[in-house]
């Protein structure tokens, strides 16, 4: 589920997380310990006394924290969210929650035994807040963005908590403790349920959990680098093995999963604290009515849907790709983050399209990101040069390059990987366009027509042909357009990625004629006329024709959508109580087939074609109830086809000149609909920059 709000959350919550990841040195051996730093989580379950105990009973706690410590003491901070539910004659009423920001010291005994007693106290900041109806301040119709129903109160908390921990592995323990807390709030106002004001309580009860050590075990010592008295370079980062990746960062399934958990905990957290939104009390209670719930499709505007999931989705996966874990296991953190966010991380019902758009998007947004932050970052430099280029890397992969500022890695003065392709690929071609667009809506450009300005960047990494090593996302290729004037500043971002590839064929050089991929697919349109966004897997085909300076490359493409939206014709008619449900785009899988021609000249482009058919079968229309639960079944055959024409002026800036055409024709099952169709030119003239090898 999508709250806009949480793009710069994103970068906060991995930079809370990520503020405690201690600094690599060269200590590190074969026989290096469990790393001092410790990631708790544990469920927990008891009673209610005092004050707020007179009308709410048994609690469900779940506790996330980090601390640091391998001998007799730890310290550390954390977040504890509660759920307690009312008595009797509230029984059916929705549960409370108490939601706690805490740091703690842990006094342990016997630190190696296997078993380890522990006495842990600590100190937090309390924030009590009601999801029951009958608190409601507001009517339900009346909520808006940003608002909660519910008023809350704060205060602070004192806890005492006696443990044990199992050691299970060196650095896994089972951990049981049990607990007894008593807070100090504001005054709460009962009138609802006519009782007096409440403003203290307690709870007690048991928890169970794990600790883990997340920092590597037995990480080898990185040889120091070597300068080669030929070329002055630094030798080379030695290749990816079982201990680190291509960079030289350790692997450690520990801190990716810590700060995929802090990505969504601590952002949920901040969401509660800051804005106030209504789906932001969560606790235990709110986890497990999500799951039995299922999924739903969710009414969050398209940006919020089709943008900032995904980029949401690439925090998760580079909190993995950023520990040294490659790109499916990356994957499988992006999944399971975003399934994470949807179940615990916000009250509302858990979405099915920010699963695929979050998840998938995610994977492929997350990769783009991690290859072209590569691309501006060099071990090599020092000084400002360094700075500059690191700071440079922040906007493209924020969790990465808070990894490298608190880890030292920033400024460490090494080698860059071995592999090209773990850097800068052999084949690789950058453009960047600035100009104006003109866009109309209509049979005729000169129908409602606007004006606007735009800048985009354009990136080919690596080639189908020529690619000596063939991983995921080793060749790949993403535009992205920035808007000026319109009603969002980013009006494109479209992904073209390999995951797998088999070269065919030969030219008279012996390289390859054609290719066979399967490819990853994302896509992002929004502007004044329409909307487009869709995650989809395809199998292309890959040929280039000509064997001098000028070249021809095609690619054929048919495809399977998991998910697309499409600005639908009748939203407006929705019934639904609150405008923050208007969705007025539509959902649903589909399949499609494309075509690419690219024409270049001494490794510049000189014209680009490109054309993508989308059948969309809507399974969630924009028109639905007020449970949300039916839309208007439709059938949406989207067209889109673009030209585009670079002059040469000089070896790298040419004029560039753009035909685009959007082109929707919407076929409703409701005999109460009317099938429409839209049409959608735009002509672009710019100033184009080209870069390549």
């Amino acid at each position: 589920m999508g709250l806009a709000r949480r793009l710069p959350l994103a970068l906060l919550a991995a930079s809370l997380l990520t503020v405690s990841v201690p600094a690599r040195t060269a200590a590190q051996t074969a026989t290096t310990p469990p790393g001092a730093w410790v990631l708790h989580g544990s469920l927990g379950a008891g009673g209610m006394s005092g004050g707020y105990g007179d009308f709410l009973e048994k609690p469900v706690t779940f506790d996330l924290n980090l601390s640091k410590g391998r001998g007799n003491w730890r310290f550390g901070g954390g977040l504890m969210f509660g759920s307690p539910k009312m008595k009797p004659p509230y029984e059916d009423q929705k549960e409370w929650s108490r939601l706690e920001i805490h740091a703690f010291a842990r006094r342990v005994f016997n630190p190696q035994g296997g078993v380890r007693p522990y006495l842990q106290a600590r100190l937090g900041v309390e924030r009590i807040h009601p999801r029951s109806e009958v608190f409601y301040s507001i009517p339900q119709e009346e909520i808006e963005a940003g608002h909660n129903p519910t008023k809350s109160t704060g205060g602070i908390g004192f806890t005492f908590e006696p443990g044990l921990e199992f050691g299970l592995t060196k650095g896994l323990a089972l951990d049981v403790s049990g607990w007894w807390s008593a807070y100090k709030t504001g005054d709460y106002d009962l009138a609802p349920i006519g009782k007096e004001p409440v403003s203290s309580g307690q709870d007690f009860g048991l928890r169970a959990g794990f600790s883990w050590r997340p920092l590597p075990v037995g990480v080898p010592e990185l040889p120091a680098p070597v300068t080669d008295p030929a070329t002055g370079r630094l030798s080379p980062l030695p290749p990816a093995d079982a201990h680190r990746d291509a960079w030289g960062v350790p692997r450690s399934w520990g801190w990716a999963t810590g700060e995929m958990l802090g990505i969504d905990f601590v952002a949920s957290a901040f969401m509660e604290y800051i804005s106030g939104e209504s789906s932001y009390p969560v606790g235990p209670r709110s986890f497990w009515y999500n799951i039995e719930q299922g999924f739903k499709f969710d009414d969050n505007e398209f940006k919020t849907n089709q943008l900032i999931h995904p980029f949401n989705g690439a925090t998760y996966f580079n909190s993995a790709r950023a520990n040294g874990i490659g790109f499916w296991g990356s994957s499988a953190m992006a999944l399971a983050g975003a399934f994470l966010w949807e179940c615990c991380g916000e009250t509302q019902p858990m979405s099915w399209n920010d699963m695929v758009s979050t998840g998938l998007g995610g994977i492929a947004r997350g990769e783009v990101s991690y290859r072209i932050a590569s691309l501006i970052l060099d071990n090599t430099k020092s000084g400002k040069r360094r700075t500059w280029r690191e700071i440079a890397a922040v906007p493209v992969n924020p969790v990465r390059q808070f990894n490298r500022f608190l880890s030292g890695d920033a400024s460490r003065v090494q080698g860059n990987p071995e592999d090209p392709y773990d850097w800068r690929p052999p084949h690789l071609a950058l453009q960047l366009n600035a100009g104006a667009r003109v866009i109309g809506q209509g049979d005729s450009i000169s129908e409602n027509t606007n004006y606007y300005g735009f800048l985009e960047f354009d990136v080919l990494f690596g080639s189908p042909f020529e690619n000596e090593r063939r991983k995921p996302f080793d060749r790949f290729d993403t535009g992205v357009q920035f808007n000026l004037g319109e009603k969002t500043r980013i009006g494109r971002l479209q992904i073209r990625g390999d995951l797998w590839t088999k070269p065919l064929g030969g030219d008279g050089s012996g390289k390859a004629r054609h290719a066979l991929a399967i490819t990853q697919d994302f896509d992002y349109v929004d502007n004044e006329a329409y909307e487009y966004g869709g995650q989809s897997f395809g199998l292309s085909f890959y040929s280039r024709f000509g064997t001098g300076r000028t070249r021809l490359t095609t690619r054929v493409v048919g495809y399977a959508v998991a998910s697309a939206a499409v600005n639908a014709d009748y939203s407006y008619l929705a019934d639904v109580p609150n405008p923050r449900q208007l969705r007025n785009y539509d959902y649903g899988p589909g399949v499609g087939a494309g075509a690419e021609m690219l024409l270049n000249r001494s490794g510049r482009p000189l014209a680009t074609f490109s054309y993508r058919y989308t059948l969309i079968d809507v399974r969630n229309g924009s028109i639905y109830n007020p449970d949300a639960t039916e839309g208007s079944d439709a059938r949406h055959q989207v067209h889109r086809a673009s030209l585009r024409v670079v002059v040469p002026v000089t070896n790298r800036i040419g004029i560039g000149a753009d035909a685009i055409l959007f082109y929707r024709d919407s076929r409703y099952d409701s005999p109460e609909l009317e099938d429409k169709t839209q049409r959608n030119p735009e002509l672009r003239l710019s100033v184009a920059w080209n870069w390549g090898h």
